[in-house]
């Protein structure tokens, strides 16, 4: 089996297009990087480490040609909510890193496992809700840096709000105009910039806006005024770093890893599969959680902290002009090497200024337009919505993050308890669905067609409408039309083993139509064929609705047997 790298026909514009898509969103992730360390509450460093690391392995192993993998606005504000806790250790960074690490193997294993499929049942509005709460929790936590007063982190927005307002006294102007700063230079030149063939700001505006801060820090010596900076960057590659292997620490990461796994999981795979749409391009889920989960385990290693998929810049990469995932793998080589050269003109960057972007991307981080259509589309959607918003704001956010989880279990399984009945009549061409108001042709026979899940969730839902017909004064022969019903398990052969003596104690037959393979198995290893009775049991076919027309002739058959006894008795 070719690997990716030996199907790839390389040339010299394809060298070109990837290098400059490459620069382009290193240019870009220099000043994210940065602030997303800031919202994990570490240094700025540690997210140009998770960057330069994780944008190379992502890329190397994941299946898509475009998803830029790095730290994200979600996975470092999870991982901030996790790790809250043990911000007043000595070794708080080894905890960082194992963290990371937790959250890598679980991906990874999840990959291997074939489990990628499992986000599907993670409802969008869910995912909406939460992303929209995060965004302004952001917004919140960084209030403190803008304001240039003490800083404080808290999981709950009205804490830092009461700090902030308690601490208004010792706010900082110079912060607060280079924060403004920041966001006022960032809009107009997002707004203004000159743009590529494919759209792409020529300006890489985050970056630009936070460069101009520094330079006005730098011009006006507001360092010697007590205005926060980033400080050094020291000018290596990723340092080598050890995360703790301490059962005791494991144990009590394994929620929070599990929670920046599951947020990392959806932004990776949403991320990938919108990027793909723009590129006609295929993505394999299971692969693409390894790539992530290995790209988790290797930052963990060179002093990073955790990364995910990027929509932002995957997106740009594409717009960009990169054609092969060696653009991605360029530009964590490109920032590596900004780093050496720049890092002497990092130093100077104001935190405050840091802020102000992250306030600008927290605000674009919700897709209001989602947010309307889950407000609007279905009382369940908007409730999951606004049950995810409010548990993020009360609860820490990786506890929120299984309450939404939950949340979206609950909605799929509202929705697959019920299968669809339907009752059919025969007009002789034919079966068609019975109307409400109209009447059976047959009223001692009828035919319910079943459609949808049947497993132990749909059971007592099932019992009930089923055993509504079946009580029917009138009915004699009770056809269930099996051929749409899917994942029979025994809780179902139990509840049909239960309707079966129901009706045989009110001297009623029972008819199964349109037995698959699956249910023709589970029916002769269970038993239940025997104690309906072979002659009872119509196998489906190729040809529609055959099957149930000679179980129909099997009803009728049965019903003409009964009337005979009734005369010959009557006439005894």
């Amino acid at each position: 089996m070719l690997t990716w790298w030996q199907t790839i026909e390389y040339d010299a514009e394809t060298l070109r297009r990837d290098v400059l898509a490459g620069l382009t969103v290193a240019l870009f992730a220099l000043p994210q990087s940065m602030a997303y360390a800031l919202l994990a509450g570490v240094e700025p460093r540690y997210g140009l480490y998770a960057y330069i690391v994780g944008a190379v392995i992502g890329s190397a192993f994941g299946s898509s040609r475009h998803l830029q993998t790095g730290p994200t606005n979600a996975t470092s504000i999870v991982a901030a909510s996790a790790l809250a806790v043990y911000a007043s250790r000595g070794d708080f960074m080894a905890v960082v890193f194992t963290l990371t690490l937790l959250a890598g193997l679980f991906q990874f294993g999840a990959g291997m496992l074939r489990l990628g499929n499992l986000t599907q049942f993670i409802s969008r509005s869910v995912l909406t809700g939460f992303i929209a709460a995060a965004g302004l929790l952001i917004v919140v936590n960084q209030l403190p840096n803008l304001l240039g007063i003490r800083a404080f982190t808290s999981i709950r927005a009205t804490d830092v709000l009461l700090h902030v307002v308690a601490n208004l006294g010792a706010l900082r102007v110079e912060s607060l105009a280079l924060g403004l700063t920041t966001v006022a230079t960032g809009l107009l030149l997002h707004k203004y910039s000159p743009r590529s063939k494919t759209g792409v700001p020529i300006l890489p505006s985050h970056l630009l806006s936070i460069l101009f801060a520094g330079a006005i820090v730098w011009f006006l010596g507001l360092d010697r005024r007590g205005v926060r900076l980033v400080g050094d960057i020291p000018a290596s590659l990723p340092p080598f770093s050890l995360p703790l292997f301490d059962f005791n620490l494991w144990q009590s990461l394994v929620p929070g890893a599990l929670a920046v796994m599951l947020i990392g999981v959806m932004e990776s795979i949403s991320s990938a599969k919108s990027v793909a749409s723009f590129s006609s391009s295929r993505i394999a889920v299971d692969r693409e959680f390894v790539g992530q989960g290995l790209a988790k385990i290797g930052v963990a290693f060179f002093s990073g902290i955790p990364v995910s998929g990027s929509l932002t810049r995957s997106i740009l990469s594409y717009r960009a002009g990169a054609v092969t995932r060696l653009a991605n793998i360029a530009s964590g080589v490109f920032l590596a090497i900004i780093v050496f050269v720049f890092s002497p003109v990092v130093r100077y960057i104001p935190v405050a200024a840091l802020a102000g972007m992250l306030v600008l991307i927290a605000v674009n981080m919700v897709n209001w337009e989602h947010a309307r259509i889950s407000l609007r589309a279905t009382r369940a959607d908007a409730v999951a919505m606004l049950a995810t918003f409010v548990a993020a704001l009360v609860y820490p956010l990786d506890i929120a993050i299984y309450i939404g989880v939950g949340i979206s279990l609950i909605l799929f399984l509202r929705r697959v308890q019920t299968p669809r009945l339907s009752e059919l009549v025969y007009n002789g061409a034919g079966f068609r669905e019975r109307s409400r108001t109209e009447a059976r042709p047959i009223p001692e026979i009828s035919i319910v067609h079943v459609e949808g899940d049947v497993f132990f969730g749909a059971a007592d839902s099932l019992e009930e409408e089923i055993g509504k017909i079946a009580r029917r004064d009138q009915l004699q022969v009770l056809i269930l039309r099996l051929k749409r019903a899917y994942h029979v398990d025994a809780t179902f052969v139990l509840t049909l083993m239960k309707l079966y003596e129901d009706l045989r104690r009110q001297r009623k037959v029972l008819l199964i139509s349109g037995a698959t393979p699956e249910i023709a198995t589970v029916f002769r290893q269970s038993g239940v064929d025997q104690l309906i009775g072979m002659e009872n049991i119509f196998f489906s076919d190729a040809t529609i609705f055959k099957s149930t027309r000679a179980a129909l002739d099997r009803a009728i058959e049965l019903l003409d047997q009964e009337c005979t006894n009734t005369t010959r008795t009557a006439r005894g």
